[in-house]
């Protein structure tokens, strides 16, 4: 029925025009029945993987437009979460309670089509059974608008889901969830494997869009944008901030300060009446009050230490610098001669102490760029031409080049001449303990293959980096860690990356690839966003 209802509202369309991507006024506002709060209850959860224990003791209330952000170290069960709400998975422990009249829409990190052989109508009617009990011709108009206002014009209909992009993949998720009407919709990676472009249009709609969101990233700008609570997940549950991720970032920070000192005057409590108890221990005449104490020490709760990693300081080995100029390029087609990706007209050079963040659409050639400037792409038109003496660091997304069957330790040993305990120490402040080092390559994570990899070009000693996309996978405390990396560094830097934030914090120029050209901007991120506007 509820069907219908969108249908009628998509006909006196209102526009909004973000990024020639027109989304209907319908989807900004709350059209549904109002509904008694919460929306969703979960008291006492806890979750195990096998013998490993992800969290325990949660409770967490959802009420109507709340916006909350669930961050956590990798590997800490924020998905797994994601999926008890839903229902996908059952909490080992606990109670669930749920609104009669909540709808949950779900974006996963991989979404799941019916067939990649599908075409986006086909796709679209897949949605629901009830769609189907519309008038077919009404229900044709209704998906033929809906995925004409998010992008999709008529020629893309019939295309197939497999020829897609990955931030079309995502339009068209969306648009699916949306045909059933949520009131909640939860967000898992949702700017994973998307370009700049997507991830502004999906800010913008989500913005306007006045329903609860539960939002799990490793995007620190679209987190402040989307989510005014941030709750944090540990092994003993949520740790609740009532504020944007990087108001969290200073109040935990404040938070620990307080549990620092709280654990300071503990020991020096414990210490005094251990002293008392050690001095009279064996005193008849006050043997009373030192069992006394005893029994007071034994019921007293211990405070952990905490541990912050803001403090975690880590630098590369860097080379000297040999020169000004780093690289040359000259009249460059990057791709094929053929079919091109795009071309660099004139010369453009890259000197000691450029940080440059190249952007541009999926596949407009970027990681090609930067494959064709090591030496990796034979065969172009046109020079790019690397100075004597520039010791090139190149970081893959892939990282084909980490073998499966070593440790993690015995694969960072293989590429450098660094001792052990220098390799132990940068493996610990990319957030390694000492028995994760022993961990084979084959056994890990993305985040954690990812780190593993800046591990290895930390301990390079090169003056030119050359990364691609090198926050891809890593939680926010590792990305931290890496964007003050190299926001330190004294080198030069060709840095491929979708996460604003560090194009801001770390670049001083933008070169962008768009209509098959290359143009530069001076300064950040902002800055390009700032000449755009002039």
């Amino acid at each position: 029925m509820y069907l219908a209802i969108v249908l009628n509202y998509l006909i006196p369309v209102f526009f909004m025009d973000k990024n020639n991507i027109k989304i209907p006024k319908f989807f900004y506002e709350n059209q549904s029945e109002k509904i008694k709060n919460p929306l969703l209850v979960l008291h006492n959860i806890s979750k195990s993987y096998g013998e490993e224990d992800l969290f325990s003791a949660l409770d967490l209330t959802i009420n109507s437009n709340d916006r909350i952000a669930i961050v956590g170290a990798n590997g800490i069960g924020k998905s797994a979460l994601l999926k008890i709400i839903i229902g996908i998975e059952e909490a080992d422990e606990g109670n669930i309670s749920k609104n009669k009249n909540l709808k949950i829409g779900y974006l996963p990190q991989e979404t799941l089509w019916k067939s990649l052989q599908n075409t986006l109508l086909e796709e679209m009617h897949s949605v629901s059974a009830e769609t189907l009990k519309l008038n077919s011709l009404r229900y044709e108009g209704l998906i033929k608008n809906l995925l004409e206002n998010f992008g999709f014009s008529e020629q893309y209909l019939q295309r197939k889901i497999k020829t897609l992009s990955g931030g079309e993949r995502t339009k068209l998720a969306l648009a699916k969830i949306l045909t059933l009407k949520p009131n909640l919709l939860i967000l898992d990676e949702p700017t994973n494997h998307l370009d700049l472009k997507t991830i502004e249009w999906l800010e913008q709609f989500l913005l306007n869009w006045n329903k609860t969101i539960i939002c799990v990233s490793h995007d620190r700008l679209f987190l402040d944008k989307m989510c005014d609570k941030t709750f944090e997940l540990t092994r003993q549950g949520l740790q609740k901030y009532y504020c944007s991720y990087s108001e969290y970032i200073k109040e935990k920070e404040k938070r620990i300060e307080i549990q620092e000192k709280n654990y300071k005057n503990q020991q020096k409590y414990f210490k005094k009446q251990q002293e008392f108890i050690d001095r009279f221990r064996y005193k008849a005449a006050i043997a009373g009050q030192v069992q006394g104490r005893i029994k007071q020490l034994a019921k007293v709760e211990r405070l952990e230490n905490p541990k912050a990693t803001s403090d975690i300081k880590i630098a590369f080995d860097i080379a000297e610098k040999t020169c000004s100029k780093v690289l040359e390029i000259n009249d460059l087609i990057v791709g094929d001669k053929q079919s091109p990706l795009f071309e660099i007209q004139d010369r453009i050079e890259v000197n000691w102490g450029d940080k440059i963040g190249i952007i541009g659409n999926n596949g407009a050639g970027k990681s090609s760029l930067l494959k064709t400037i090591i030496g990796e792409r034979q065969n172009v038109i046109g020079k790019a031409k690397i100075t004597q003496g520039i010791k090139i660091g190149y970081y893959a997304q892939a990282h084909e080049e980490l073998d499966p069957e070593k440790s993690i330790l015995e694969e960072v040993a293989s590429k450098t001449i660094s001792d052990e305990e220098k390799i132990r120490n940068v493996l610990g402040c990319l957030l390694f303990t000492q028995n994760q080092t022993a961990k084979k390559i084959h056994q890990l994570s993305g985040g954690e293959r990812a780190r593993v990899a800046l591990a290895e070009l930390i301990l390079q000693r090169s003056n030119f980096l050359v990364l691609d996309e090198p926050t891809n996978h890593l939680d926010l405390p590792s990305k931290e860690v890496v964007t003050n990396m190299l926001k330190e560094y004294k080198g030069a830097i060709l840095l491929v990356s979708h996460d604003r934030y560090i194009l801001n914090k770390v670049c001083n120029n933008i070169w962008e690839i768009k209509n098959k050209k290359l143009k530069a901007y001076l300064g950040n991120y902002k800055d390009y966003l700032y000449a755009l506007m002039d």
